[in-house]
Formats: structure tokens, C-alpha cells, sequence
């Protein structure tokens, strides 16, 4: 199983919020403010950036738009809490 990650650093409020939104509508899931994890692999990473690179202003806002194979996210080092329950499915190594 292949997975998309997408992290942004979105400065105007409302473009912030729409992609947060659409990123759902894929249905990634939320694990940091910033930070979305999903399944798909290339293409649905292809989608993302097709679907949310309209409202990214390049001079001041990025995007980082990543398929990761699952055996890499199940040897993922994670300190803290993360917001969603993507540790269940993909068997995030928790220390």
C-alpha cells in the first residue's frame, strides 16, 4: 500500500482553510495543522497538486506533495500526539 503525504505552509486564512478541505475531500486525514496523510499513490499525489496549486500563492505559500510506500511509514519515529487515527492503519513505530 502507497500513501500520499502533503504538508503546506499556507499564509492567507481562507486559502489555508479551503485546502485543508479539499485535502479531506480526497480523503486525506489530518495528523498535524499542517501535516495530511492518506492512501493513494502517484497519481492521487497528482490529483492533490492539480486540485489545490489554483489557491497556493508561490511567492509567499508551499506545498509539499509526497507518495510514500507503506513500508516506509510503518518504521515512522513519532514523538508526541497526532490528530488523527492513521497510527491504527499503518502501524506507526510510537516511541
Amino acid at each position: 500500500m502507497t500513501y500520499v503525504v502533503v504538508a503546506y505552509d499556507i499564509s492567507d486564512d481562507r486559502s489555508r482553510l479551503w485546502v485543508s478541505e479539499k485535502l479531506k475531500s480526497h480523503g486525506l486525514v489530518r495528523i498535524q495543522r499542517s501535516l495530511f496523510i492518506g492512501r493513494g499513490g502517484y497519481y492521487r499525489a497528482k490529483e492533490v497538486y492539480r486540485g489545490t496549486r489554483r489557491y497556493i500563492d508561490p511567492s509567499s505559500d508551499s506545498t509539499f506533495i509526497i507518495a510514500v510506500p507503506g513500508e516506509s511509514l510503518s518504521r515512522a519515529l513519532v514523538h508526541g500526539r497526532l490528530w488523527g487515527n492513521v497510527l491504527i492503519e499503518t502501524r506507526y513505530l510510537v516511541i
